[in-house]
């Protein structure tokens, strides 16, 4: 566990080469078991602990509604409003920020 007590968006580390919506869609399969539907850029976040790097936020519509959870110890589907009581890390504050207020 890279941080333990916090919270964090599903994220995915591109392999050399790859875009990012195939690693959004990567990620999403291996992740959620669930297939991409459509995506749509929400925005993205550079951050620079550890070794650095940039969170992008998308809308998505998946092929179906019903996943299963592999990778985390705990999932939880929130409203905005709620993430003031989540210790998010972050860049992924950051990017929820952009995103909450886009909408």
């Amino acid at each position: 566990m890279l941080f333990p007590g916090l919270w964090e968006l599903p994220t995915e580390v591109l392999e050399e080469g790859e875009m990012a919506e195939d690693a959004l869609e990567r990620g999403l399969f291996e992740r959620l078991t669930v297939n991409l539907r459509s995506a749509k850029p929400l925005g993205a976040v550079d951050f620079c602990f550890g070794e650095g790097g940039r969170i992008m936020g998308y809308e998505v519509e998946l092929q179906r509604n019903f996943f299963h959870i592999y990778g985390y110890d705990d999932f939880r589907w929130i409203k905005p409003r709620d993430l003031k009581h989540l210790r998010v890390l972050a860049p992924h504050v950051t990017i929820l920020t952009q995103v909450v207020s886009a909408l």
